[in-house]
């Protein structure tokens, strides 16, 4: 097979994996972006499926993606809606555990309000970009750096 039949076949399967995301009940955003994924680790493995292989390695890939970032996405909103919200509700009036509650009150009102938005709301970050007058580039950041910070934050506690 020549290699822009190949990549003509591999454009046409995003679009049907990415359709078969959202029938399957992901957003448009996530499914667009579990293709993306799909395509960086097809390409990573620097070798070209034969066609018969491609469109069941590429769903299979695509699936897996998917139910991976949906468990993630829902253990945040657990924390959040068990840690983090409780917080705010109380305002001190118990004592901080150590552990994630420790952590969160370390958290400027900024990073709290970010978290809030993108876990407690379930806001997607272009819409949590929209709401807080940045690029959706700007509120990945943010969100990975406080994730950072309460990791750092936690594992200092244990020692």
């Amino acid at each position: 097979m020549r290699l822009q039949a190949y990549e003509q076949l591999v454009g046409e399967l995003a679009v049907e994996i990415r359709g078969y995301l959202i029938n399957r009940g992901a957003d448009r955003e996530i499914a667009a972006d579990v293709v993306q994924d799909v395509f960086v680790k097809l390409l990573e493995m620097q070798l070209i499926l034969p066609p018969d292989k491609l469109r069941p390695y590429m769903y299979r890939v695509a699936w897996s993606t998917y139910l991976d970032g949906y468990r993630r996405r829902q253990r945040y909103a657990e924390i959040v809606q068990n840690h983090l919200r409780p917080m705010l509700e109380t305002v001190g009036n118990l004592p901080i555990e150590t552990g994630l509650a420790l952590a969160l009150t370390r958290l400027s009102p900024r990073e709290i309000t970010l978290l809030l938005l993108r876990y407690e709301e379930a806001l997607s970050i272009a819409e949590v970009a929209t709401r807080l007058g940045v690029r959706p580039a700007t509120v990945k950041m943010r969100l990975h750096r406080v994730h950072r910070k309460l990791e750092k934050v936690m594992r200092s506690d244990e020692d």
